[in-house]
């Protein structure tokens, strides 16, 4: 009998945190995806593509998490739309925001939005809009200006073909790397050879062996660093009975560095 009402308490525990859990959910923006870094969510890049933005970000954060204001996080994410009207759906400052990018501040956003265009009797998802959300400290040394130029000289660029996006979006993402480790963290350069990552493209197949590309599950979600205070207390208590019920454990590899922003940043559109 005992036993039983143990039980039944146990199931009432669980049943009615699986209430706050789904109660705490928050759909308005996607959750990041497992690799962080890179949220391609419009499914528009080559893996190779998703792989080299992660990487640069890891790099990036564990190389300056020591410094001053240390923690720099450069993120990337796509969105699909089907009309332009639907951009103003999208806050860019909120997403950084839940997203929780850059350690002390030093964060950086890039989303492009990518709305589908027939061209050829080809379809297409063209790329329509890029907004950048730059970390309160990161301000001071991405310039709305210096960003506005990195952006229309990579991603708006004549130098690269319609069908050249991951080189475009390669391209701006090592101009923005540049500014940050030689601006903010005083390193003497950043080199990179846009050739080379073209014949890295073409000799690696879009092959993806994990689902670390999708959004995360809420599950994993409350699990990680991105969720808020109330949602990790609830997940805290989740994995308390998880484990009392002889469950194993879960991870997740990049996380963000707890920062904000105050929605200073560009906007561009292809016209």
């Amino acid at each position: 009998m005992i036993r039983q009402i143990r039980n039944l308490s146990l199931l009432l525990v669980i049943g009615g945190l699986s209430l706050i859990l789904f109660g705490c959910q928050n759909d308005e923006y996607p959750r990041p995806t497992a690799e962080y870094y890179v949220n391609d969510y419009a499914n528009v890049l080559y893996q190779a593509t998703r792989d080299s933005i992660t990487r640069e970000g890891e790099r990036l954060y564990e190389w300056t998490e020591d410094e001053v204001d240390g923690g720099a996080q450069l993120v990337v994410a796509t969105f699909e739309i089907e009309n332009l009207s639907e951009i103003a759906e999208y806050d860019k400052t909120e997403i950084f925001r839940q997203w929780e990018i850059g350690k002390n501040d030093m964060g950086l956003l890039v989303i492009m939005f990518f709305m589908p265009e027939t061209i050829d009797e080809i379809d297409y998802l063209v790329l329509k809009e890029t907004q950048v959300e730059v970390g309160y400290r990161m301000e001071q040394y991405l310039t709305p200006g210096e960003l506005g130029n990195i952006v229309d000289n990579t991603l708006y660029s004549d130098e690269w073909a319609f069908d050249e996006l991951d080189i475009s979006v390669m391209h701006m993402v090592y101009e923005l790397l540049s500014v940050i480790y030689t601006e903010a963290y005083g390193y003497e350069s950043f080199n990179y050879d846009m050739e080379v990552y073209r014949e890295y493209l073409i000799n690696n197949p879009d092959v993806s062996d994990d689902d670390s590309h999708l959004p995360l599950s809420f599950i994993l979600y409350l699990l990680s660093p991105f969720s808020s205070s109330s949602d990790r207390l609830s997940a805290i208590l989740y994995v308390v009975i998880f484990l009392v019920l002889g469950g194993g454990g879960l991870a997740v590899r990049n996380k963000g560095g707890g920062g904000s922003s105050g929605g200073m940043g560009i906007f561009r559109r292809r016209r």
